[in-house]
């Protein structure tokens, strides 16, 4: 638990970076799903997808209007190959590791970009 509080307490950047090298390290993301994927909304009320780098950070989102929703584990890989280019043309973005309290939200291109640079490394 001291683990898991260590890591959802950084600040969203740090949350962010972490989620890219979990990402590569283990080709698994996760997302919260209750008959279709939850979503939430930017500030400008358009589209984000919620995604974590470990069942139990999404589980911990998982209330509100989340509460039915459990965790889903996505393919990295397939992930990159085709849904991030989807909702780079949809203008989706992303929430990168929300906390209940922030979250990174980044432009699926830029999220592309950097979890091909870790998988890299």
């Amino acid at each position: 638990m001291k683990a898991f509080n260590a890591i959802v307490g950084r600040s969203a950047a740090l949350r962010y970076d972490y989620f890219v090298k979990k990402a590569a390290d283990t080709e698994i993301i996760w997302g919260l799903y209750d008959e279709g994927w939850a979503m939430t909304t930017d500030r400008d009320g358009s589209p984000v997808l919620p995604l974590w780098p470990k069942s139990e950070f999404a589980l911990h989102c998982a209330r509100g209007d989340w509460s039915g929703c459990s965790g889903r584990p996505l393919d990295l890989l397939a992930f990159m190959d085709k849904i991030l280019p989807r909702l780079a043309q949809d203008g989706v973005r992303v929430s990168v590791f929300d906390n209940n309290i922030d979250a990174e939200i980044a432009e699926a291109d830029k999220l592309l970009a950097d979890l091909r640079r870790a998988l890299e490394k």
